[in-house]
This record gives C-alpha cells, sequence and structure tokens, in this order.
C-alpha cells in the first residue's frame, strides 16, 4: 500500500466516523436535537402555508383570467390595411397564440333563414381555424366555406341540423341603386356552447367571410354562392385580425409592438395589471416575512449548536487527541446542523399539509371547481428545502469555526485536573 493510498483510506474512515459521532451525538442528546427539530419546523411551517397561499391565490387568479380568451385578445380598434406578409411575420412570433385574419366590421355578418323559414338578422360572422381559443377543446372547425358552427344562445331559436332543414345565409347589398341578394346554403357541423360564446354569431371560414365582403362590395368573382376553398388566398389586404397572446405576461408586449407599427389596438391590460401587481405585492410581502423568519431561525440554530459546542469542549478536545484533525472536528456542528434542519423541513411539510387541508375545507367552499387555496409543487419544495439547508450550513459555521479552534491540550489539561 502506497502512503497516498493509506492517507486516502484513512481520511475516509475518518469521514464516516464524523459522520456517525454527530448522528449518535444527535440520538444521545435526544432532548435537545428535538427541541431544535421542532424550533425549525415552527418556524419553516407558516412560511411554507404563506408561499402555499400566496402560489394559490395568484395562480386561480391567473387561470381565471386565461381562462377568458378575452383576457389574452389584443383587439385591433378601427379599421387597417394589413398584408398577408404581415400576417406571415407576426404569426411566427412565440408569443402569439392565435392569429386569424378579418375584415371590416360593417361587412361581418348576414341574415339566417331556417328551414321552417325563421328569419334571424345581422348574425356576426366571426372567423376562425384551428386553435380557436373560444372554441372547445377538441371543437370542429370549418374545412369548407360551407360549413359554420353556431352559437348555443342562436342554436336555440333555430331549426338547423338535418338535409331536412338547411340553412341558409342571406347576404344583401345595393348595387347602381338596386337592392340585391345572394342566398347562400350552409351546413352546421356545431354548437359553440354559451360559456365559450355568449352572444349570437356564425364561426365561419376565412374563404366565406371575405367572399361575403367581397360581393357587397360588387367583386365579380363574389357573385355565387358556391364558394371556392382557399377564396380569401387572393386577397391584397385585410382590415383586422383576431389576435390573442400565450399568456396573461405576453399581452402587453404584443401590444406595444402592434402600437409601435402604428396599428391602434385595446386590451383587457386593467386586469391583468391588477392580478400582476397583486402577485408582485404578495411576493414582496413573502419575501420579508421569509427573511425575517429565516434570520431567526439562524441566529436559533445558530446560538444552539454553538451552545452546544461549549458544553462539550473536553469531547470535542478528546477527539483532536485520538488524531481528528480540525476539520472533522469542525464538521460535527455543520453535520448536524443539517440534519436538524432536514428533520426540521419534513415536520414543517407535514404541518404544512395540515394547514393546507385545513384551509381547503374551511374556505374551499367559496371557491370553484377545480380551484384551490393553497399549493406548492415540486420546484417550490425544492426551493424551500435548497433555502433551509442554506440557512442551516450559514448557522452553522459559527459553531464549526469554535469547535475548529479547540485544541487537543484542553483535553490533557481538563484530564490533569
Amino acid at each position: 500500500m502506497t502512503p497516498r493510498t493509506f492517507r486516502s483510506g484513512r481520511a475516509a474512515h475518518l469521514t464516516a466516523e464524523v459522520w456517525a459521532l454527530a448522528w449518535k451525538d444527535l440520538r444521545h442528546d435526544r432532548r435537545t436535537s428535538l427541541i431544535l427539530v421542532l424550533t425549525v419546523a415552527a418556524i419553516l411551517a407558516p412560511l411554507l402555508l404563506l408561499l402555499g397561499l400566496k402560489n394559490g391565490v395568484i395562480q386561480t387568479l391567473r387561470e381565471t383570467l386565461v381562462r377568458d380568451p378575452r383576457n389574452l385578445e389584443v383587439v385591433i380598434y378601427g379599421t387597417a390595411n394589413l398584408e398577408p406578409s404581415w400576417f406571415l411575420a407576426l404569426a411566427a412570433r412565440p408569443d402569439v397564440a392565435f392569429l386569424v385574419p378579418r375584415t371590416r366590421s360593417i361587412n361581418a355578418s348576414v341574415d339566417l333563414v331556417d328551414g321552417a323559414r325563421r328569419i334571424e338578422t345581422g348574425i356576426e360572422l366571426v372567423p376562425t381555424a384551428v386553435g380557436d381559443p373560444l372554441l372547445p377543446p377538441g371543437s370542429p372547425t370549418p374545412s369548407s366555406p360551407d360549413e359554420v358552427l353556431l352559437t348555443a344562445t342562436l342554436a336555440a331559436r333555430l331549426t338547423v341540423g338535418t338535409a331536412a332543414t338547411p340553412l341558409y345565409a342571406v347576404v344583401k347589398r345595393t348595387l347602381d341603386g338596386e337592392p340585391q341578394h345572394m342566398r347562400i346554403p350552409l351546413r352546421v357541423i356545431g354548437v359553440v356552447p354559451e360559456a365559450h360564446f355568449a352572444r349570437d354569431a356564425l364561426f365561419v371560414s376565412l374563404d366565406l367571410l371575405v367572399a361575403t365582403e367581397d360581393y357587397r362590395d360588387g367583386v365579380p368573382s363574389a357573385e355565387t354562392a358556391s364558394i371556392p376553398e382557399g377564396y380569401a388566398a387572393g386577397r391584397p389586404l385585410f382590415a383586422g385580425a383576431r389576435l390573442y397572446a400565450t399568456g396573461l405576461d405576453r399581452v402587453a408586449p404584443l401590444a406595444d409592438v402592434l402600437r409601435a407599427q402604428g396599428i391602434e389596438v385595446r386590451t383587457q391590460a386593467e386586469r391583468i395589471a391588477t392580478v400582476l401587481a397583486f402577485d408582485h405585492t404578495l411576493s414582496f410581502v413573502f419575501r420579508i416575512i421569509a427573511l425575517i423568519g429565516g434570520t431567526g431561525c439562524a441566529l436559533a440554530l445558530g446560538g444552539a449548536l454553538w451552545v452546544n459546542v461549549e458544553r462539550k469542549r473536553r469531547q470535542l478536545a478528546l477527539l483532536r487527541l485520538f488524531g481528528f484533525g480540525e476539520g472533522s472536528v469542525a464538521a460535527l456542528p455543520v453535520i448536524q446542523g443539517v440534519a436538524v434542519a432536514l428533520f426540521g423541513f419534513g415536520l414543517a411539510g407535514l404541518g404544512y399539509l395540515v394547514g393546507a387541508q385545513a384551509f381547503d375545507a374551511v374556505m374551499g367552499e367559496h371557491l370553484k371547481d377545480g380551484a384551490y387555496l393553497s399549493r406548492l409543487d415540486a420546484a417550490d419544495l425544492a426551493g424551500a428545502m435548497a433555502a433551509t439547508l442554506a440557512v442551516a450550513l450559514l448557522a452553522s459555521l459559527a459553531g464549526a469555526w469554535r469547535a475548529g479552534r479547540i485544541s487537543p491540550a484542553e483535553g490533557l489539561r481538563d484530564a490533569t485536573h
């Protein structure tokens, strides 16, 4: 065996001995250890509850806003002149969740006639496509110009759904002083629930929407009830768009991009800003409380470890006489501090679970289905544990420094008395 191998083996043996001694000392002085664990848990449990409440309340508010797609919409106000290249460039942005062109609002309506000859006038046309946030997940979307979706409020007043009960869109215009109209046969492929869209409307393909505007404008190619697929591809300019951001925090930057291009937009910025400001306020309050609690935990744990070192100076000095180096002796309070922090964190986690269940039991009845009052995910727990270990390491430095300064002579001196 070489000297280097011997030293490595001896160092590993001493390291294992240090861990074993630290654990045995905690078990021997179990009352003091239990008090330290309870102290750490008593500080951490309220902090975990506060963090869980902050996350739960803010996440619930965010999800409430996100569930209403109107809060993610960037509404182009007035009439713009948007080229197809503009749509391609905007759709490539990572903060755009949904984008589809639209025509002038004054032309985005038709009259409806059902099989029972009921007439509904001035029905709004909403251009749609795959991924429309206003439609329920899994809802069909028009794949041809004659396919449409009815909103629930409109479907309740019409007789539709079979070949025997057809539905027609009637587009009216005045050309050269003569009133004219065109009837376009439609096929209903679905109904949009009222919870998703609460007024009368037809969700249609862009081809149908562009064709109705072209007919009103007197474009010859639009004077047919049979609209070909891809009809809208030849449109050089669009008056507007339906635009939705990918998240609440992306709405304002996306709106700023459009405003910088001279396009006037409207958003639900005030509602979003209220939630974000609430989030920032709660985060600031939590950081202040966590700082105070963490400082108190560090002082309490650090003071206890220092006192523990002072009480056991003779035993630590004897360890030095038995061949333990300064680093090995100094590691004892560090290992004990980490162990106390881990046990305290585990106990605090149980306290958090009890507290969270109590909050949900008492206040859960006031929340909507799927909402929660308190929430901690794996990342939150991992961050909290890392912060706890960091505080424990910081708290144990004083005790480690004091233990490392104990000399073997103190053991000899005490042994002679």
